[in-house]
């Protein structure tokens, strides 16, 4: 009998662990499960412009929410997926693999200053911070789309956007240049950082600087 016991109570000890492994998977995926309509362009393809420039469809946010909900928090990098040059995102997690470069976290200081926080290559895998200029465009061009024009020549499109218990908000963006000359365009999904996570970082690179 105290045998069979045992054997019961392992089993339930190994389906509770189970159990308990599956619904973390389930958090891990929820996210991206819960933005995959935006993500894959609400089923078609991504449009790519006279100039090259990679866009989506709809969604965007409006200057009044824009500055209630982005302005004045910091944002932290969820997943990144490529988008091929017909415009299909790409199924595999684009920094999954990649060795030597990791995405960036941003701080919008204001409605026209982006402080952008990145691990350098050249000092050890520190993190630095570039600050840029930034134009908020409710339309583009002729076209209903929420795009930050940035000085340094990039912009971000913001496609969507959710409040709640974890703000996130989901963009497209270039991600680089090929070898070939041409740009490289993904589809990223932000969450906003805690007022922890947010000082952290920032004490971060205010250490480093200190120490250089």
């Amino acid at each position: 009998m105290k045998t069979i016991k045992s054997f019961v109570g392992l089993a339930f000890v190994l389906f509770a662990s189970f159990f308990v492994v599956s619904c973390n998977d389930d958090v891990e995926e929820t996210l991206e499960q819960q933005w995959a309509s935006v993500l894959d362009n609400h089923g078609c393809n991504y449009d790519y412009s006279d100039d090259g420039k990679c866009f989506g469809d709809g969604g965007g946010i409006s200057k009044d929410n824009f500055d209630k909900v982005i302005v004045g928090h910091g944002w932290k990098h969820y997943g990144t997926w490529e988008i091929d040059k017909y415009g299909k995102r790409l199924p595999l997690e684009y920094y999954h693999n990649i060795i030597g470069v990791s995405p960036d976290n941003y701080y919008f200081d204001s409605n026209t200053k982006l402080t952008i926080y990145y691990r350098s290559n050249t000092a050890g895998s520190a993190i630095k911070k570039s600050e840029v200029a930034y134009t908020f465009n409710r339309k583009y061009k002729g076209t209903s789309r929420t795009v930050l024009l940035l000085d340094n020549k990039k912009y971000i499109q913001i496609t969507g956007w959710t409040r709640g218990e974890q703000p996130t908000f989901c963009m497209v963006h270039p991600l680089g240049v090929k070898s070939n000359g041409e740009t490289l365009y993904g589809v990223s999904i932000y969450v906003q950082m805690t007022d922890t996570e947010l000082k952290s970082m920032q004490e971060s690179v205010k250490s480093i600087n200190t120490y250089n």
